[in-house]
């Protein structure tokens, strides 16, 4: 799993095609929303691709 991609990081300075969508996809959403890019092969796929995880505020 890599880090979050913080709301105020520009587009130029994540990594990834992935990161930059998610930075891109935080800066919109509501405060207290996240987005966190997952790296995890899913049920044993070696060839997994990443995906965003959106999380909503606890209250």
């Amino acid at each position: 799993m890599t880090d979050l991609v913080p709301g105020s990081e520009s587009d130029t300075c994540s990594s990834t095609p992935m990161q930059r969508v998610a930075g891109r996809l935080e800066h919109v959403l509501p405060p207290g929303w996240r987005v966190e890019v997952v790296d995890l092969p899913a049920r044993g796929e070696v060839a997994a691709q990443p995906v965003l995880r959106v999380h909503m505020p606890e209250n």
